[in-house]
């Protein structure tokens, strides 16, 4: 525990990326780990068929410094950024097989990509796996405009069909085309650009999630937190600074459920947001009479009292409600009942 503590004090990013390259594993989902990462600084970089690995990686960061970045210690500046920044892997793009990251890897040895054409043409993924890509966001370096790349890879597909004069399977992709006629294949095929509108942050966020289960780009909750001031609901780091026996309204996303053997049906949960985490208690009786929403919801409201000890703060809930806001944040997976 000292040895985990003290890597993630003084080497966060490294610890991080460690954590991530270990999944599935431990208490915390990715996107938890991602979150807290950010908040403690670490510059995250999302998935890019440029640059990711099938790991994670730490890229160099310009002006950073290796370690503790608030030490006092001699050649140690006060306030710079920390050496590293951590870059996602392609591993966490669903339905992207290692296989897959086998063909870039290959294709990106033989020379950076010039178009999304040209990445499509060189690697030979299958269809479903380029549009997986487009989504996410990884091919942003050549097209950055998602719903443009997403166009332009279905645009290939559509002209390598009539090219080959054939009907290629489901899921052939380009692999299936080059293989039914590469000659025939126009890759470059002159188009006049399509206008798209531009995803907003909040749906970046939630494409982020469909297809990677995270996002290095922010918090689900955090383009949402004016809707839900404006309903008198503090956010997590509010919360922790109010005092002991303040009633509350909070809510946020359920990242886990408890409900130990040993404590006679008490129902323990933490619930996230952009700033942290608030942990709540719910005894046997307010379990049983909230117990839909406290098992089915996602994104979770709770009221009652603070139980403060030192710096250590619970919400005692005597009741739970679905919030009522415009756009239902992303649902994520919880860890439950373990």
């Amino acid at each position: 525990a000292y040895a985990s503590s003290w890597l993630k004090r003084h080497y966060p990013a490294a610890f991080t990326c460690a954590l991530l390259n270990a999944q599935p594993m431990g208490f915390y989902a990715p996107a938890t780990i991602v979150d807290d990462a950010r908040r403690h600084g670490i510059r995250v970089l999302p998935v890019d068929v440029r640059h990711s690995d099938w790991d994670c990686t730490l890229e160099r960061q310009a002006g950073g410094q290796v370690g503790d970045q608030t030490s006092r210690r001699p050649g140690k500046q006060a306030g710079a950024p920390p050496a590293h920044a951590l870059r996602m892997g392609l591993r966490y793009v669903k339905g992207l097989r290692e296989a897959d990251w086998q063909r870039i890897d290959n294709a990106r040895h033989a020379g950076p990509f010039r178009s999304v054409t040209d990445f499509a043409s060189r690697t030979g993924l299958r269809q479903d796996v380029l549009d997986r890509l487009a989504e996410a966001g990884a091919l942003s370096s050549r097209s950055p405009q998602r719903r443009q790349a997403l166009w332009q890879v279905r645009g290939i597909h559509a002209a390598g069909e009539d090219a080959t004069r054939g009907r290629p399977g489901p899921g052939a992709g380009m692999h299936g085309l080059h293989e039914a006629g590469r000659a025939a294949l126009p890759l470059e095929t002159p188009e006049a650009p399509v206008p798209f509108e531009p995803l907003s942050d909040l749906e970046s966020i939630v494409w982020d999630y469909r297809t990677t289960d995270h996002s290095p780009r922010g918090h689900p909750l955090t383009h949402l937190r004016r809707q839900l001031a404006a309903q008198g609901l503090p956010d997590a780091a509010t919360v922790q600074r109010m005092p002991h026996g303040r009633r509350v309204d909070y809510a946020g996303i359920v990242i886990c459920r408890q409900r130990p053997k040993t404590a006679k049906g008490v129902i323990f949960m933490t619930l996230e947001d952009e700033t942290g985490f608030v942990n709540v208690i719910l005894w046997r009786d307010v379990y049983e009479r909230f117990r839909v929403p406290v098992k089915t919801l996602s994104f979770m409201g709770v009221s009652g009292p603070l139980q403060s000890e030192s710096t250590v703060v619970h919400l005692v809930a005597e009741s739970a409600w679905q919030p009522k806001i415009g756009a239902e944040p992303v649902r994520r997976k919880s860890r439950d009942f373990q």
